[in-house]
């Protein structure tokens, strides 16, 4: 069947890009035609751009600007070549059996400022396709009783539903939309994807940092652990001109998490990455919405925040975990029902 996905593919950002690629793949090994539906709206694309609005009146940030300029730059044309490795769909184009919406925050209306009508199945070209979602998410953010009913209109039209978050599934429920829960789709993609994907970075010996929100905690954690054992802070930027280094790609990424000694962070694809790849990890709570997510995850996979990870246990859980998703995604997509 030819299948679309639907989902943030057009953002620089790591978490956006990995999940999309790791969806991506697992839908092919399962024997679908996958391409990704090419929606570049600008509040996706703007807060990565190499060139903010306002920027030039700014002295200091142009300062900032100017000595990571080059690394920035780099990131660009890195996400960009990693994106193009998937099979892109012009937006608008029609033809899709399938479009599957997700996974990340396609219906956090904080990010797309309100409700973007493309992510919840209105636009033209998915009139005629089977419009199934996976993993989607709202960033736990509760919509008013007008966006609920706009919200709901919308679902209705959707196959199958499925959330990223057992707090939304848990809402939707009590809303009388029934929905399952999914695995994220980096997690469900394993290492044996992750590692077709990923690309080499020459760095040892180190404790890594990526926030996803700023918190100070971050920084002064592994600062401490970092000079306890010797290794050097390797800090990732989650944007071109963030704190810390700004020049890798979506595949380097991850194997910067692969080969790290430690990981301290606020981020939920850092927890994943750290997760796959039997990391030690620190997760620092921001005390926002976003934590959720993490919490979310802690609860279905049983970790709890204060203690050490029993990988030989959490692989055997993904692995349950892993086949309910492909299953969901296996029968939402059956062209006989």
């Amino acid at each position: 069947m030819k299948t679309g996905i639907l989902t943030f593919s057009a953002a620089d950002n790591y978490g956006a890009m990995l999940q999309c690629r790791c969806l991506y793949e697992v839908l092919r090994g399962l024997g679908h035609d996958v391409s990704v539906i090419d929606y570049r709206p600008e509040y996706l694309t703007a807060p990565y751009g190499l060139w903010k609005k306002g920027s030039l009146r700014h002295p200091m940030t142009m300062l900032k600007i100017s000595a990571n300029f080059a690394g920035a730059v780099r990131r660009a044309r890195e996400f960009e070549r990693f994106r193009s490795q998937m099979a892109l769909s012009p937006f608008g184009q029609g033809g899709f059996g399938a479009i599957i919406y997700g996974s990340d925050q396609i219906w956090n209306r904080n990010i797309t400022k309100g409700i973007d009508p493309v992510f919840y199945a209105a636009a033209p070209f998915a009139t005629c396709a089977r419009n199934i979602s996976y993993a989607a998410s709202d960033g736990d953010i509760i919509p008013s009783p007008e966006e609920q009913k706009e919200i709901r209109g919308y679902l209705h039209g959707f196959h199958r539903i499925g959330v990223r978050e057992a707090t939304m599934q848990k809402r939707m429920d009590e809303s009388g939309i029934p929905a399952v829960l999914n695995l994220d789709p980096v997690l469900l993609a394993g290492t044996d994807i992750l590692n077709q994907i990923r690309e080499p970075v020459r760095e040892k010996g180190y404790v890594l940092t990526y926030e996803a929100i700023d918190e100070p905690i971050v920084l002064s954690t592994a600062r401490t652990i970092a000079a306890e054992r010797g290794l050097k802070l390797i800090s990732i930027a989650r944007a071109p001109y963030a704190d810390g280094q700004n020049k890798y790609g979506p595949g380097e990424f991850i194997t910067l998490f692969k080969d790290a000694d430690c990981i301290v962070t606020t981020s939920f694809h850092a927890i994943v990455l750290a997760i796959l790849y039997h990391k030690e990890f620190h997760f620092a709570r921001t005390n926002t919405p976003a934590d959720d997510r993490i919490l979310s995850l802690f609860g279905t996979l049983g970790i709890t925040e204060d203690a050490v990870v029993s990988y030989e246990e959490l692989d055997a859980k993904l692995e349950k975990l892993r086949a309910e998703s492909v299953n969901y995604l296996e029968e939402a997509l059956k062209t006989d029902d």
